[in-house]
């Protein structure tokens, strides 16, 4: 069974602001400033900004698979067996995760490992994970 991940307006926004602000400063320092190096440089940030980002927001999904809950999150894979799952819970924390929103699933395993994920209906996928994951 799989579950869209959820992206909020803030992630969203950071992918539209960085081309709003680097795409215009790429073509002025392009047209006007020979720099090279500069122009370089503020290319390789945006392509490696984008390149990140815009897989997060349209291939961004859970699974729960046969034996595992697969987390897509973008060019990111990370399968986590069932029995290594400790607890679910929902959380706000901002912390570094494989989520594009703060609506979010913490995901406490046996061996201490913490994984957030975001998804749209996070109400029945917690509910299909208890039916699943056991």
């Amino acid at each position: 069974m799989r579950f869209k991940g959820k992206v909020s307006w803030w992630f969203y926004a950071i992918i539209i602001g960085v081309a709003i602000l680097l795409i215009p400063l790429i073509m002025i320092s392009a047209l006007t400033d020979p720099n090279t190096a500069a122009l370089t440089l503020t290319l390789a940030v945006f392509i490696s900004i984008e390149s990140f980002s815009i897989p997060i927001a349209v291939h961004n999904y859970v699974e729960l698979q046969d034996e595992a809950l697969l987390i897509v999150f973008g060019l990111i894979k990370k399968k986590i067996p069932y029995n290594a799952i400790a607890a679910l819970s929902p959380t706000n924390n901002p912390s570094s995760s494989l989520a594009a929103s703060l609506d979010r699933i913490e995901i406490r395993c046996r061996n201490k490992e913490t994984v957030m994920i975001a998804v749209v209906d996070k109400e029945r996928f917690i509910h299909a994970f208890r039916a699943v994951g056991k």
